[in-house]
């Protein structure tokens, strides 16, 4: 009965147990969350307001307009002239211009001129011209979207060093506080005649170093805010996010090879792979022009007055025709074959870019998830850290008011106690930036 009871006990200890773990991982992965939506908010209001993201979203606009005015190459050509003109009298000599007569004319001339034309083939030049409007077009997207990315890591630096300023803030406040109650302890004491004045000018000497950092601290913000207010595109600023988000939050990595598939995504590297679409497409157009140009022709004349007969006839002639109109620049079979040459090496220059892209990127995401994994790890003996040197620091303290240590022994307490407390502030803080700056590398921020 005995063992019975004992194994229902341990039982519901481990049920217990996972429970309280499972809680605290949800609860993790809620403040993870509530930190990736406050982000999220932040990139959106950017997207409206961010100068830099605009100066590139007109980018965009430009290109594709560009491309469309390159369509228009395969609509035919539409041309209307028209002159009018003063002839004067004209005069008619012998072989050897002698007995010259005038030749009354009629003053007053006149032409016009209906043209149209429609290239049926020009070697692919039109095509490839159109094309690589486009290609600028889609050149001009991933640009934009890049440097959306390159807004949105400052966005995060900016926003997580408001957070790591505030932090730090309030352990200097915490620690002010303490140095109050320190001092106010030993001013009791030398009224006693147990403490020396100048063991509390030490302690006055350490709090206004404490006060010294925490304006400094105070400055740091004030730039942090402006930047961040101009990086946004507004002054508006969003709150920050509770301390305990920063405590509680469970970052997953996933792992290097999951980062190193998402970054087919990269705009970077996308740039790169349409930068030798866009070489390729400038062969073709050097290669076009070593190709005949053919096209549909239409004409209409309306002239007046006739001048090639004699005596000049005072009427108009009208006369059209239609046919087919072949031209070949002759001299492309000499000059055309070193633009090709050119061409050909800006794409083989292409594709080397874009392989050096390709390993950059690749080592970019190596370096920030190794980062990651060492910013998890310095959390955690920071974490150690502040746990030992609170101990330490309660038990300077015990003895100290007990006059079992020296003033010295409090201050280096004291400020091992700060040193700590502030360096887990800023592990917390850049864990978090850690974590960002890898979705950068990957390029899905």
């Amino acid at each position: 009965m005995l063992k019975g009871n004992r194994r229902e006990k341990g039982r519901s200890q481990r049920w217990v147990s996972a429970m309280v773990g499972l809680s605290l991982a949800l609860m993790a992965q809620a403040q993870t969350v509530q930190l990736n939506t406050q982000m999220e908010t932040l990139f959106r209001v950017a997207e409206e307001h961010n100068a830099d993201i605009r100066s590139y979203r007109t980018a965009v606009e430009e290109a594709q307009a560009a491309h469309r005015a390159a369509e228009t190459q395969r609509l035919p050509d539409v041309e209307a002239q028209v002159s009018f003109s003063y002839l004067g009298d004209g005069r008619l000599w012998n072989r050897h211009f002698g007995e010259g007569m005038k030749i009354p004319m009629p003053h007053w001339g006149n032409d016009y001129v209906l043209r149209a034309q429609q290239v049926i083939y020009a070697g692919g030049a039109i095509n490839s011209s159109i094309r690589l409007s486009e290609l600028a077009a889609e050149m001009a997207t991933l640009s934009a979207e890049e440097n959306r990315q390159r807004v949105r890591m400052l966005l995060v630096g900016l926003y997580l060093q408001l957070h790591s300023l505030e932090h730090r803030t309030e352990v200097l406040n915490n620690n002010l506080a303490l140095a109050d109650t320190l001092i106010a302890h030993m001013e009791h004491r030398r009224a006693q005649g147990v403490v020396l004045q100048n063991d509390i000018t030490r302690s006055e000497l350490q709090r206004e170093q404490f006060m010294l950092n925490k304006i400094r601290v105070t400055d740091e913000r004030s730039i942090a805010q402006r930047q961040l207010a101009t990086a946004i595109g507004t002054d508006t600023l969003l709150s920050l996010l509770p301390k305990a988000v920063f405590d509680d939050a469970a970052w997953v990595l996933n792992g290097e090879a999951y980062w190193q598939q998402a970054s087919v995504a990269h705009a970077g590297l996308k740039q790169a792979a349409l930068s030798i679409d866009m070489r390729r497409q400038e062969e073709r157009i050097e290669r076009a022009a070593r190709r005949p140009k053919v096209a549909l022709v239409a004409e209409d004349h309306l002239t007046g007055p006739v001048t090639i007969e004699v005596p000049t006839l005072n009427k108009n002639f009208n006369y059209w025709f239609v046919g087919v109109g072949v031209s070949y620049n002759f001299s492309s079979l000499y000059k055309s074959n070193r633009k090709v040459h050119r061409a050909q090496v800006a794409t083989r220059h292409a594709m080397d870019r874009h392989e050096a892209a390709r390993q950059k990127v690749s080592d970019g995401i190596h370096a920030a998830y190794v980062a990651c994994q060492t910013a998890q790890s310095e959390l955690q003996t920071h974490h150690k850290r502040v746990q030992l040197a609170v101990q330490n620091y309660d038990v300077v303290r015990r003895r100290y008011e007990n006059g079992l240590a020296l003033i010295t022994d409090m201050t280096d307490a004291a400020n091992m106690k700060l040193d700590a407390e502030l360096a887990l502030a800023n592990a917390q803080i850049n864990l978090a930036y850690h974590y960002y700056a890898l979705r950068f590398a990957a390029g899905v921020l």
